[in-house]
């Protein structure tokens, strides 16, 4: 019996996928010899045209001679046409034959860089699909299919040649091969390569969505989280500025106005909802009285009613599922004659109970494509049925499935068990800066937010506005934060903390999905006994 390495005795499929690379792996631990070994989820790395590039290989399979085979695992079918083999996955395809290349090629680079001459041969494995031919460039001799799947073993050993006159011993490659589970690219590297690559793909809204010509100039954008709304704002601002035409942009967060003013011009207006009403009221009624629980309400009633000057050419208003339509309209009226109005939302991310907005001049976008979170999140959302609204992963990795970690009894909402987390994930090499801390609680009752440190790093943690409206954060370099407040942002890794609900109702599937949305690489989910009893049965439920 081969040596399986990492074991997969805890490993549990969440997807097609997941389950034939499961049962190849089990097929070739019970087929193989004893003195085989069989790497699997192997990550790799390579530089072409000066870019970073990383993937996974599905499984390495090391013989005692210390040759190689890498196996590429597709479920169900695969498309063998005369321009090559091509996997759709929803409306697009992925080029196979490319993907087994660069993954051949950077194998043999990285054994390359270590001075180990063996030989790497390939096979594509097909569990599903039956195939008669190959193509230029994949040949069928490569692939194992459905009818083949019994001889699978057999198949790679048989590939396997003589080892070369100066190949290195299979211990120095099997130390090679765990050495790949801890890569270096560091995770800097990595989270600079993943960032970039994300802002490219969901770059796209923000190139052809402009170019549209509505003659109401009233364009409303239903898209995903994840899916370049923020890029899209940015532009329609940016260009406006440089033509020198009015502009604005307004949101229902306050973090999230505060993070878009740090990056527009500075001739751009950015506010709240809330800080447009309450100057409104200001004019009329002098200062607000902040201790007074009905002063939003009311200003937000002035605001709607008072008489405006259409002062902008270009209106930007973000997180529309968040604002009453009565505001919107309000809101509206600041638009001079020939002007646009662009509403971007996501009523997956409705975490307030709001009507929607609708207008019969308004030409609505919908874009359900995710290219923040990576693969393994969506599928995680999709089986806890927690996405509102269809969402198609394109994120350009896989990434991991998010880690649920469950507080003990006498840890009541995981404080301590966060703690514990934190100092794992900078003990992998992640620098504080690359986490988010995000609470599900109220910053009044989180445990979290009152710490003043986790792990040994000292909290950045929110403290409240000055006079003026300057937002106040302790001096910290590990940033801790509620999910409500984190809306519209993201983060390389996230720690959500303080899970601690006994039933997943309307509310809380949405600050689930608005919390895991943020994460870019990781997720790292710290919950109660309750919380994790009520995730499982939702996910027994929905399968």
């Amino acid at each position: 019996m081969a040596q399986i390495r990492p074991p997969i005795n805890d490993l549990h499929p969440t997807s097609l996928g997941q389950q034939r690379e499961l049962d190849v792996l089990r097929q070739l631990a019970d087929g193989l010899p004893a003195d085989y070994t069989v790497f699997h989820n192997v990550a790799w790395s390579s530089v072409r045209d000066g870019q970073q590039w990383f993937g996974e290989i599905d499984a390495v399979v090391l013989a005692p001679n210390a040759n190689l085979v890498l196996l590429e695992v597709k479920a169900g079918p695969v498309e063998v046409g005369p321009d090559g083999l091509r996997k759709r996955y929803g409306d697009h395809d992925k080029d196979v034959g490319r993907q087994t290349r660069v993954q051949h090629a950077a194998m043999r680079q990285r054994l390359k860089d270590a001075r180990l001459h063996v030989f790497v041969g390939q096979f594509l494995v097909l569990p599903d699909q039956a195939v008669d031919g190959g193509s230029v460039s994949y040949p069928r001799q490569r692939i194992v299919d459905r009818r083949e799947m019994p001889w699978l073993c057999e198949r790679v050993i048989a590939a396997v040649p003589a080892a070369l006159p100066d190949a290195p011993t299979p211990a120095r490659v099997q130390r090679f091969l765990d050495d790949v589970f801890e890569l270096a690219p560091d995770a800097s590297t990595r989270i600079d390569w993943l960032t970039q690559a994300v802002t490219r793909l969901s770059d796209g809204l923000a190139t052809w969505a402009p170019r549209l010509h509505v003659p109401s100039g009233l364009i409303q954008v239903e898209a995903t989280a994840g899916a370049g709304k923020t890029q899209l704002a940015l532009r329609l601002l940016q260009d406006a500025a440089s033509a020198g035409r009015a502009a604005r942009y307004v949101c229902f967060n306050r973090p999230l106005a505060q993070h878009m003013r740090a990056l527009l011009p500075p001739e751009v207006g950015v506010e709240t909802f809330h800080e447009r009403a309450l100057a409104v009221w200001r004019t009329a009624h002098g200062t607000p009285d902040f201790d007074d629980p009905q002063l939003y309400t009311q200003a937000a009633a002035a605001f709607v009613q008072a008489p405006c000057r259409p002062d902008v050419e270009v209106l930007v208003i973000d997180e529309l599922q968040d604002l009453e339509p009565t505001w919107l309209d309000g809101l509206r009226r600041f638009v001079q004659p020939g002007g646009q109005t662009w509403l971007l939302g996501d009523s997956g991310q409705q975490i307030y109970p709001r009507p929607a907005w609708s207008h019969p001049d308004a030409v609505v976008l919908t874009c359900p494509d995710n290219f923040r979170s990576p693969q393994h999140i969506v599928q995680t959302l999709q089986a806890l049925a927690l996405c509102q609204t269809p969402v198609v992963a394109r994120a350009p990795i896989d990434g991991d499935l998010p880690g649920f970690e469950v507080c003990a009894a006498d840890d009541p909402g995981g404080l301590r068990k966060t703690d514990e987390v934190v100092a794992r994930l900078l003990a992998s090499g992640l620098k504080p800066e690359h986490l988010a801390v995000l609470t599900l609680h109220g910053r009044s009752s989180s445990a979290v937010l009152q710490q003043t440190a986790l792990a040994g790093q000292p909290l950045r943690r929110f403290t409240g506005y000055t006079a003026d409206g300057t937002p106040q954060y302790t001096a910290g370099t590990l940033l801790a934060e509620t999910v409500h407040r984190f809306k519209g942002q993201a983060a390389p890794v996230v720690v959500l903390t303080e899970m601690d609900f006994a039933t997943i109702d309307a509310r809380i599937a949405r600050l689930l999905f608005v919390a895991f949305t943020r994460a870019q690489w990781q997720l790292h989910c710290v919950l109660t006994p309750a919380a994790h009893a009520a995730l499982a049965a939702r996910l027994e439920t929905n399968s």
